[in-house]
C-alpha cells in the first residue's frame, strides 16, 4: 500500500471511530476494522489495562481470541500482556514453540492459535492496552506493510478510545450531578433543609453506606425517603403526615 493512500485510509477510519460515542461502541469498531484490513487476521480482540496493571478484554471477534487472552491474563504472560505493559508489538509465526512465552504458546496452540501480532495502544500520556490479532496458520503476519499499518492503526485507535472514555465519563459525571441535585430537592422539601445540609446529609448517609453520594441519590430518588440503613439523621425532621393518622 502506498504512503499516501495508506494515510487517506488511516485518515478515514479514525473518522469513523470518532462516529462511536463510548468506549464499547468504539472498541467493537476497532476489531472490525482490523479483522477487516489486517488480512493474516483471522480473530482480533482489544485488551484494556487498568491502573493496578490488570488485564480485560473489551472487544473480541471470537471466543478463540478471548480465550487466549484469558490465558494470558492468568498465567501473566503472553504478547498482549507484554505489548500493554512494556513492549511496542509482538509478531510470533509458531506460537505453540515460541520460547518468548513457554507456558502461554502451548495453551494458546491447544485452542487453535498459530500465529499472532500484537500491537500496544498508546497515547502521549498512557498506555491503555493492546490491540490482539490472531491466525490459525502457521508463519503468517509476515508482510512488513501489514505490520506497520497495524501499528499506525492502533495508535489512531488508541486516540479514539481515550476520547471516547473521555465522553462517557463526561456524561457519567453529568449524570451524577443532575441525580444528586433531585435527591436534595427531595431532602430540601421533605425535612426542611437547605442546600448545604442537603448535601451534608447525602455525604453522612454515603459514609454510613460505604457508597458513593451519587449512588445514596439515585436511591433517594427512587424511593423518596432516606436509604433504611443509615444512621445520618436531618437536622430538623418534620413529622410525616402518614404517622398521625
Amino acid at each position: 500500500m502506498e504512503t499516501d493512500d495508506r494515510a487517506h485510509l488511516l485518515t478515514r477510519l479514525a473518522l469513523e471511530l470518532q462516529s462511536a460515542r463510548d468506549t464499547e461502541p468504539t472498541a467493537d469498531a476497532v476489531i472490525q476494522q482490523t479483522l477487516d484490513l489486517v488480512p493474516d487476521a483471522d480473530w482480533v480482540s482489544l485488551t484494556l489495562r487498568s491502573a493496578r496493571r490488570r488485564f480485560v478484554t473489551l472487544a473480541a471477534t471470537a471466543e478463540v481470541a478471548s480465550t487466549a487472552d484469558e490465558l494470558q491474563y492468568t498465567l501473566r504472560e503472553g504478547p498482549c500482556v507484554d505489548a500493554a505493559l512494556d513492549g511496542d508489538w509482538y509478531r510470533s509465526g509458531s506460537v505453540g514453540d515460541d520460547p518468548r512465552w513457554p507456558t502461554w504458546g502451548p495453551r494458546a496452540a491447544e485452542v487453535g492459535v498459530a500465529s499472532l501480532l500484537s500491537v500496544k495502544l498508546a497515547t502521549e500520556d498512557s498506555v491503555l492496552g493492546a490491540l490482539n490479532m490472531y491466525s490459525g496458520t502457521p508463519g503468517a503476519f509476515t508482510d512488513r506493510d501489514s505490520v506497520d499499518f497495524a501499528v499506525l492503526y492502533g495508535a489512531h485507535a488508541a486516540v479514539a478510545l481515550t476520547a471516547a472514555r473521555e465522553i462517557s465519563g463526561l456524561h457519567s459525571a453529568i449524570h451524577s450531578r443532575h441525580t444528586i441535585g433531585l435527591a436534595q430537592g427531595i431532602l430540601m422539601e421533605r425535612y426542611g433543609l437547605g442546600v448545604d445540609a442537603s448535601f451534608s446529609l447525602l455525604r453522612r448517609c454515603s459514609t454510613d453506606l460505604h457508597l458513593k453520594v451519587a449512588d445514596v441519590a439515585a436511591d433517594i430518588v427512587t424511593t423518596r425517603r432516606l436509604p433504611v440503613a443509615t444512621t445520618a439523621s436531618p437536622q430538623s425532621e418534620p413529622t410525616d403526615p402518614a404517622s398521625t393518622r
